[in-house]
């Protein structure tokens, strides 16, 4: 019989092998690396612990928890059950933390024990506990992390160190698990003996699935654990001992046991060096610097470190399937770990530009893992196509506690094919479109909203009723201007979608149907004050909780005048409710950016991090400060980026380009690094320097296509394969991509706000019944006769 253990770690090893013998020719970042974080100095350790709130959390992309809880997380592990007292829900499913471990001198730290300090390392991504008695007679010091190579394993680290102590010294530690999980019954516990270490082990399965139709059996979860001495010695001829206990958490005894068989093989030492190297590896993409201002440096740096500990990595001894990111992370169960459009606007894009492979891992969550379930969504709705849920969790079923948001917040299905076509623009990758399956989806996507819009025989355009967009706070409207333009974008990316595959699919997909009601969908727009009122009725100074008319600009990209951005930007700033999210201000600061008034743009980043930040560990809040909200928002800190990268590092991805547009420093610094941008496999990366100029050194993968660079209106070559090249400027630059051929379909660009009657050709589409067919008719000759 097979080992099925043995066949796990012979599969691993053969794709890390074909990894590491491909990595020149699909990763020119190994050989050739473009930058890494600067780190001015050390973390300062803290002599109190934060109170809940402002505790760190940390996960590596598969588990994640928050330090000191009872608690771990695995992505994609969820049970439909009682958690928040509305009935039976999707949440994601809590398993016992058998690597809480606490020194006993500093355990319950909430209540602050004295000599006991505390220091979140993000550079390592490790946390630490300091113990140092006042006799300086020695010290403890206990790092915990989940590993970032070895993703399904927490490791506890301690080390025991003589200061001036004679003699034997003793030192004790507690692990608290807290109570069972309410999620998974799990088995008395069990041991194992793996390569010559004994491992306690207790596997279980959760209580109830999904979806029957879609979810064929519960989810198995397996955790494995070590004895450990309550007490550690250090003899008296020793000046320090260091200790490590892994944990490890799985979705199968194969799974567990083929990364408790890697861990195993290597030293301790080993292990913790690879931390330590990946950790690195993660820096190199996602560590972007300023000089001159350390505050803001935190805050970008803590930004990345808590948006990519939930980024999984390719290449682990154990592979793990993707899943769509929560907006608190992996490793807590706010938003009972649902998936929302906060992955797809706010933490996908990012995820884009920095790590593009591991970025189309991700898209499978939303392409493959969930997509059995989006028919169903829409026939619920009573409607045709695909939709998505305003909340998903394992299946793709609409899982939200608010009926409201599942029947009002279809904004989510436009929202998913925006970072498709996002996507698209960034790798060119024609080959994700000869998967009829990913075909299928643009189209069917675009068929929901044809068959979502009304005509409106009074405007001949075509009206959305019935929607929330993302300000919340005014729910049920006609028209949501977020809502209408993001459709927009859906349906000329469901007609080239469609054009791509109409030669392997055997029925008519009626496609220019779908550009005539994009074309058509009502755009409100008001001239006296020149704004875009956020939805049919809005009253200007009306409060909203957010403002959706100022994403028009960034990060939907529909062309419009200053003037009428200015005014959507004047409007909605004095009109937001103070206790918004922070994705708000930052798309109000890229906003002001865009418009080149650096002042207003400078007081709108702050009011983006600095009240969303809690001390002492910059710990990201939904809420400003004073306000509850979510804890570890991993949202806001991924919104944030986008300032500062889309912001002042001017970055726009469009159709076969990717523009620079007036890179410019952040206020209070000397310098603007973002070490790692990828276009079209090309890797850059761009430096903004006091003087008001800005460079960008690239390179070239060797399957990289031709691209023109144009920087303040001077053409430069490109790097050739391997190669390293700088290029120059002080106002703008673009990479536009050279075809050799002509493409059979073509990504149209978006407009809306036509009337049919304008519409070359005319008419309306084949749906519309007999009499608002005349209707139509009659209107388009009456706009003629007056």
């Amino acid at each position: 019989m097979t080992n099925p253990i043995a066949s796990v770690i012979i599969d691993r090893f053969s794709d890390i092998l074909s990894h590491f013998k491909s990595t020149k020719f699909i990763s020119l970042k190994v050989e050739y690396p473009i930058g890494s974080a600067q780190f001015s100095s050390q973390a300062p350790r803290q002599n109190s612990f934060p109170e809940a709130s402002a505790v760190p959390t940390l996960s590596n992309g598969n588990l994640g928890f928050t330090v000191f809880s009872d608690s771990v997380f695995l992505t994609g592990v969820y049970n439909r059950g009682e958690f928040t007292g509305l009935g039976p829900e999707t949440h994601r499913a809590r398993i016992p933390n058998y690597a809480n471990f606490q020194l006993t001198r500093c355990s319950r730290p909430e209540t602050n024990p004295p000599d006991c300090s505390y220091q979140l390392d993000i550079k390592t991504g490790r946390f630490r506990t300091v113990y140092e008695d006042t006799d300086q007679q020695y010290r403890l010091i206990h790092s915990v992390y989940p590993h970032r190579y070895f993703n399904h394993a927490i490791v506890n680290h301690f080390r025991i160190q003589r200061l001036n102590g004679r003699g034997v010294i003793q030192a004790t530690i507690l692990r608290i698990m807290g109570v069972p999980s309410p999620d998974i019954r799990f088995e008395p516990a069990q041991r194992v003996l793996i390569r010559g270490q004994t491992f306690l082990y207790q596997c279980g399965w959760t209580h109830e699935v999904e979806d029957p139709e879609l979810q064929v059996t519960r989810t198995e979860v397996c955790f494995y654990y070590q004895d450990y001495p309550t007490m550690f010695e250090l003899p008296t001829d020793r000046t320090s001992e260091e200790f490590s206990y892994f944990t490890v958490y799985a979705n199968s005894r194969a799974e567990a046991e083929g990364e408790l068989n890697f861990i195993t093989m290597s030293s301790v030492q080993n292990i913790e060096q690879a931390q330590t190297n990946f950790m690195n590896g993660m820096w190199d993409k996602y560590g972007i610097t300023v000089d001159g201002n350390d505050e803001l440096d935190r805050a970008i740096k803590v930004s990345a470190f808590q948006l990519f500990s939930n980024v999984p990595n390719m290449f682990t001894p154990i592979r793990v399937k993707t899943f769509g990111i929560s907006p608190s992370g992996i490793g807590r169960n706010d938003f009972l770990g649902h998936v929302m459009w906060d992955f797809d606007m706010w933490m996908f894009p990012i995820i884009q530009l920095l790590d593009p492979l591991v970025a189309r891992e991700m898209l499978d969550y939303r392409t493959k893992t969930i997509r059995r379930a989006l028919a169903g969504n829409a026939a619920m709705n009573q409607y045709e196509g695909w939709q998505y849920p305003w909340a998903s969790a394992a299946t793709g079923r609409e899982v939200t506690t608010s009926p409201e948001a599942a029947e009002l917040m279809h904004h989510i299905t436009a929202d998913v094919t925006f970072v498709i076509r996002q996507y698209l623009y960034a790798t060119d990758d024609y080959s994700w479109l000869h998967d009829v399956e990913n075909c299928e989806l643009l189209y069917e996507s675009a068929r929901f909203w044809k068959n979502r819009t009304v005509y409106n025989p009074s405007t001949d355009k075509f009206d959305i009723p019935s929607v929330t967009g993302p300000d919340q706070m005014n729910p049920n409207v006609t028209n949501n201007v977020f809502t209408n333009v993001a459709a927009a974008h859906n349906l000329f990316l469901g007609e080239f979608g469609g054009c791509m595959c109409s030669d392997l699919w055997r029925r008519d997909l009626n496609l220019k149907d779908l550009v005539r009601v994009a074309k058509s969908l009502h755009l409100l727009y008001d001239e006296l004050d020149d704004f875009n009122p956020q939805f049919e009725g809005f009253i200007k100074g009306q409060q909203t909780g957010q403002a959706d008319a100022v994403l028009l600009g960034y990060p939907l990209d529909i062309p419009m005048t200053d003037s009428t951005k200015r005014r959507n930007l004047e409007i909605y700033g004095s009109t937001t409710v103070e206790n918004t999210p922070p994705m708000t201000w930052s798309m109000h600061t890229i906003g002001w950016l865009e418009l080149n008034d650096l002042t207003r743009a400078a007081e709108y980043l702050h009011r983006s991090y600095q009240p969303y930040l809690r001390a002492p560990f910059y710990v990201w809040n939904q809420s400003p400060t004073g306000s509850p909200g979510a804890s570890n928002y991993v949202s806001g800190a991924a919104s944030f980026l986008h300032t500062i990268i889309n912001g002042y590092g001017g970055i726009r991805l469009r159709n076969e380009e990717l523009v620079l547009d007036r890179p410019r420093l952040p206020p209070g610094t000397t310098r603007l690094y973002i070490p790692q941008i990828n276009f079209n496999r090309y890797s850059f990366a761009l430096e903004v320097r006091q003087d008001g100029r800005f460079s960008i050194l690239q390179h070239a993968m060797p399957t990289a296509p031709q691209l023109r660079i144009i920087a303040d209106g001077q053409e430069y070559k490109p790097c050739g394969p391997g190669q390293s090249c700088v290029v120059h400027g002080s106002h703008n630059a673009s990479l536009k991509l050279v075809r050799n051929f002509q493409p059979r379909c073509t990504l149209k660009p978006t407009t809306l706000n036509m009337k049919l009657a304008d519409q070359n050709g005319g008419g309306v589409v084949a749906r519309i019944s007999p009499m608002i067919f005349v209707t139509v008719l009659v209107a388009a000759m009456l706009n003629k006769l007056f």
